[in-house]
């Protein structure tokens, strides 16, 4: 099964996606505490082993060597690309801010999605939803609070990651017609462990103990689940119709914050997803 072609059925498109960002934000939770005692680029690069060895083997189950070869190595280059730069930039946020503020600020994401959909992917995006565009980025000028002391780097760092996660779905939805989800993840994947053993001359390891070692395994084994979900998410539905849906992942980050490190979002902060959210609904 090399080629497997869009199907539009966007039911099936939007529980995939609600299901991989439940496990994303459990996946979060665990790599932010992780970057409590070892170094991003080693964060990155061990969950990422634990991703890259099961698809390994699935690839292989499926088709022997021949399955490794893709279709076309370009598209594979510019998603690994973007997957590196959302990965460092998100694992980044979850070690300077709360998990709940960093996953806010990356709801740009979808909304940057919805406007570069018309251009590169070909999607209708009419009036009203350029509307709600203005809208949603309105609520993230609201979250970070030029006026305020958040107003940050470390809001750039979680913006940074929403530009590059969106680049990411674009390029996605442009592949997953070509390619099989589990060769995409593979090779994207490999990249971000390939970077982050270079960052490893800036940034020296930690040997991970037991406890560690499970929580490496831990995070890898949900985000290798909650990023296959996805892809195959944008099989069967467009990206502007999947990204408002990226949304319920703040439900799940304010449930975690506050039971694991006690955070408790501000009015502002709630105000401005709210803005957000709704727009992306709409």
């Amino acid at each position: 099964m090399k080629n497997s072609k869009h199907t539009d059925v966007p039911s099936r498109g939007i529980t995939l996606m609600l299901a991989g960002f439940f496990v994303l934000a459990l996946n979060d939770a665990v790599a932010k505490s992780l970057t409590e005692n070892y170094p991003v680029p080693q964060v990155i690069s061990l969950r990422s082993i634990f991703i890259v060895l099961p698809l390994a083997i699935l690839i292989y189950l499926r088709g022997g060597f021949q399955a490794f070869k893709p279709l076309r190595l370009r598209n594979h280059f510019l998603r690994s690309f973007c997957f590196i730069g959302s990965t460092f930039f998100i694992i980044t946020a979850f070690s300077l801010m709360p998990l709940a503020d960093a996953i806010a600020l990356t709801f740009a994401g979808p909304l940057i999605v919805a406007a570069f959909a018309p251009t590169i992917l070909g999607e209708n995006v009419d009036f009203s939803r350029w509307a709600a565009i203005i809208i949603g980025f309105l609520g993230i000028v609201l979250m970070v609070r030029p006026s305020s002391e958040a107003f940050q780097w470390t809001a750039f760092v979680a913006l940074g990651a929403a530009f590059w996660g969106a680049m990411r779905d674009i390029v996605t939805r442009r592949i997953s017609s070509e390619e099989p989800s589990d060769l995409i993840l593979f090779y994207s994947t490999l990249a971000v462990i390939f970077v982050g053993i270079l960052g490893a001359f800036h940034f020296p390891w930690k040997f991970p103990d037991a406890k560690g070692f499970l929580l490496f395994a831990l995070a890898g084994t949900l985000n290798g689940l909650a990023h296959y979900m996805m892809i195959e998410a944008h099989r069967w539905a467009e990206a502007s119709i999947l990204a408002p849906f990226r949304y319920s992942g703040l439900i799940w980050a304010v449930i975690l914050g506050f039971i694991i490190w006690g955070d408790i979002p501000d009015t502002w902060l709630l105000l401005g997803s709210t803005l957000v959210i709704g727009s992306g609904l709409y």
